[in-house]
């Protein structure tokens, strides 16, 4: 009887201490602020902290108002103002919320170095890089930009697996002239700027399973999905 009392005890005792140590109690979700009071969640992916959503805030970090673009009137890129312009990038499905894709910034706004929330940045190529070899090393070699895909927003074929909670959509992209499109294409700026070519270095997601770095002209603009400093 005794022994039958001494194993209860010892049983409750190890399915106490499983349970305060169990792996399944997760830390509270993570969420930053910009200057508009937009709130974004976030994401851990190896030893980087993501945001999970496209940057949409409409002022620099320090309150100034960004230039909110008006096509035929404003100059998209003018090396002579270098205005920091936005705007939003558009949709065609009416029950979205205005701000679902995003903002796109134009190069001036991207190089203020004042659109990511205090302790957060624009990415590096090598930050994108780092996220793509996490993905590779972990089960999604060869499929990394469908990995990082919504599972739905981009037409049939294109939709991805969101493996990892980063729902990348198809926000676009803004041509040199100002022109926003809606192409089922996601593009992120990095920091990376080539002052010899003029050309910036961006990450895309497209029609295919890898992820692209293509280089355009300086005049394009795109979304950010900010990184923790």
């Amino acid at each position: 009887m005794k022994k039958l009392i001494y194993l209860t005890l010892v049983i409750a005792a190890m399915n106490s201490c499983s349970k305060e140590e169990s792996p399944d109690i997760t830390e509270p979700e993570v969420t930053v602020t910009d200057a508009d009071g937009n709130i974004y969640n976030t994401i851990t992916v190896g030893n980087q902290v993501w945001m999970a959503e496209n940057l949409k805030t409409t002022s620099y970090n320090d309150g100034t108002p960004i230039i909110q673009y008006q096509h035929q009137v404003d100059v998209w890129h003018d090396n002579v103002t270098q205005n920091g312009y936005y705007q939003w990038a558009d949709n065609e499905f009416d029950t979205l919320p205005f701000d679902y894709y995003g903002v796109m910034y134009n190069h001036f706004a991207i190089e203020s170095g004042m659109l990511a929330p205090e302790g957060w940045r624009i990415p590096t190529i090598q930050d994108f890089m780092e996220l793509e070899n996490y993905l590779s090393n972990n089960g999604q070699a060869g499929t990394e930009a469908t990995a990082l895909k919504s599972t739905t927003g981009w037409v049939a074929n294109y939709n991805g697996t969101d493996n990892i909670g980063f729902t990348g959509l198809p926000n676009g992209y803004v041509a040199s002239n100002g022109s926003y499109f809606q192409a089922q294409i996601c593009v992120w700026a990095t920091s990376a700027v080539n002052s010899q070519t003029q050309k910036r270095t961006v990450v895309s997601l497209f029609d295919e399973p890898t992820i692209l770095f293509p280089a355009h002209a300086i005049e394009l603009g795109s979304g950010i999905r900010c990184i923790k400093e």
